[in-house]
């Protein structure tokens, strides 16, 4: 296409065009890579907890990952508001998430060097890659190379669109006419709050650059245009805190505040030092606008990040104050577990808290089962209704897990995510399952003490013999589901092999103990069903365990 003959209303379109295609190339370009590292980045955010350092390089490298540091923050406050990273936490992933973002800057800096007609190749390069092979890492890594080539294909169309523009007088006249620093912040943020995507509108003054436009007529007003995008890309993850609870709406504070308050500091020295661009930036890069805005859109992040990290927990005590917690007027339903609609807008990291959310839920039917038991070796139903609420609560959260698996499933996700999610569908299952057995037992325990019937002290010793096996089986299950510590599959086995063995055991002593006239033939089929029942456990727990081999 001949872009030097093009006149200003086909040069916007094409803009537009190449702002889309580079835009579909990035949001490809980051499933790509969400899709490549999953497991990493699963990893990468359980590491969050560590100290703010470790979480500003979480979230610069997550962001860098994804793409998008909107995407990044509505991901960290879907965490805080599950319960599974605090405020502090979630305060220095945020400013690596700004960090992080800048990356797409740097691309678009590549254009104004003579790589763009290799880089377009890519695109041909990565569908072939996709088009030859089966294996599903190649493809997605074919997926990944040609989206690469698509953000340049839209580069090279921005800019060519931006050709004809720039020589257009009332264009440059229209681009001028704004020097209000205050009103230049505004439009960037305006802008930028529509998009919701700071990296749109970067790359768009970074390729206006590259063509000699820059809006605010000189001096420092490109530099307030980009104070303002860094405001304007709060209102995604401001969006998102709707619904959520006091603690990740401080989340969305903070990223707000991070970028508004960074923005003050850095508008009173442009204010007062009014050639800052020119004296300083122009002089650094040799007069090359297009580093000047790049590296300043970096700068402005580190530099934000480098002043707040000390003075982190005073931030989030300002958050605290400016969003305090409610009165407590009614008695509020307490949250359960790790689900979060906002994490699907990263479905790896969604299936992450998933199966967190999994092993929790089985931790409640495990608890039945210990009180279940408890309730029938003491011949007392007193506690029994409340057991029967937490085998509800099971049902409740199996039903709201199959719901969250399904939205995932619905999503692009990769092969061994799609594993795991067929095995958290059997856990979840497994886990109903042993809820069921658990009102069972409570089934168990009327009848005994409707018919008054008696048990041993030695049966009752036994009975918490085989609960002792049961609770570690199950503690052995939680780490090697969470952790996929196959290693430890073995070490379940040996347990569930005990757990066969008590089962043997038991029912032969009984039918020995009641050839001695030791125990009524009444108890016979009732202590049959409650063994059988607690053996059926063990197996439910060792399907989970070995899940875990059809995703590693």
């Amino acid at each position: 296409m001949d872009f030097d003959n093009l006149d200003t209303a086909s040069s916007i379109v094409l803009l537009l065009v190449g702002l889309g295609v580079f835009l579909l190339g990035f949001k490809f370009l980051g499933d790509s890579i969400e899709k490549l590292s999953a497991s990493k980045m699963r990893a990468l955010f359980n590491k969050a907890a560590g100290n703010r350092f470790a979480g500003v390089g979480i979230g610069a490298l997550a962001t860098a990952i994804v793409q998008s540091s909107s995407v990044t923050t509505v991901m960290v406050v879907g965490f805080v508001n599950a319960g599974v990273m605090t405020l502090t936490q979630a305060a220095a992933v945020i400013m690596g998430a700004n960090i992080g973002t800048t990356i797409t800057g740097w691309l678009v800096w590549l254009n104004q060097f003579n790589v763009m007609m290799y880089a377009m190749l890519l695109t041909l390069i990565g569908l072939v890659m996709t088009m030859v092979t089966k294996n599903n890492k190649v493809n997605t890594a074919g997926s990944l190379v040609a989206s690469l080539g698509l953000v340049f294909v839209g580069l090279e169309i921005m800019s060519g669109s931006m050709a004809g523009v720039a020589e257009e007088p009332f264009v440059r006249e229209a681009l001028t006419a704004v020097t209000n620093p205050l009103l230049l912040l505004l439009i960037g943020a305006a802008v930028t709050g529509i998009v919701q995507s700071s990296s749109a509108v970067t790359s768009v003054l970074i390729v206006m650059a590259q063509n000699k436009l820059l809006i605010g007529g000189g001096g420092n007003g490109i530099l307030f245009v980009i104070l303002g995008t860094n405001i304007g890309t709060c209102v995604t993850a401001l969006l998102s805190s709707v619904g959520a609870n006091t603690n990740a709406k401080r989340a969305c504070l903070y990223h707000l505040l991070f970028n508004v308050i960074g923005a003050i500091i850095f508008l009173i020295v442009f204010w007062i030092w009014d050639d800052f661009y020119a004296d300083v930036l122009k002089v650094w890069f040799g007069g090359n606008d297009t580093t000047c805005i790049t590296f300043f859109h970096t700068a402005f992040n580190v530099i934000c990040t480098c002043l707040y990290l000390p003075f982190i927990k005073y931030l989030v005590k300002l958050t605290e104050i400016l969003i305090p917690d409610r009165k407590k007027k009614k008695q509020h339903k307490e949250e359960e577990g790790f689900m979060d609609k906002r994490l699907l807008a990263t479905p790896s990291l969604a299936i992450g808290q998933l199966v967190k959310q999994t092993t929790y839920t089985a931790g409640i039917a495990i608890k039945c089962l210990n009180n279940a038991v408890a309730g029938f070796i003491a011949k007392d139903d007193s506690k029994l209704d409340d057991m029967l609420k937490d085998v509800q609560k099971v049902n409740d959260l199996s039903q709201e897990i199959t719901g969250y698996l399904l939205e995932i499933s619905a999503k692009d996700i990769s092969l061994s995510d799609e594993r795991l999610v067929n095995v958290l569908h059997r856990d979840n299952s497994d886990i109903v399952r042993i809820a069921d057995i658990a009102e069972n037992i409570v089934g168990y325990t009327h009848k005994a003490i409707d018919e008054t019937l008696t048990f041993s002290d030695v049966v009752k010793r036994e009975l918490n013999a085989l609960m002792k096996l049961l609770n570690e089986q199950y503690e052995l299950v939680v780490d090697i589901v969470e952790n996929n510590n196959l290693v430890k599959i073995k070490q379940s086995d040996e347990l569930e092999q005990a757990i066969d063995a008590s089962k043997k055991r038991l029912l032969d002593e009984h039918i020995e103990r009641m050839a001695r006239g030791e125990c009524n033939a009444e108890n016979n089929s009732l202590f049959v069903s409650l063994i059988s029942n607690l053996e059926r456990v063990g197996d439910h727990l060792s399907m989970m365990a070995h899940s875990v081999e059809e995703i590693v």
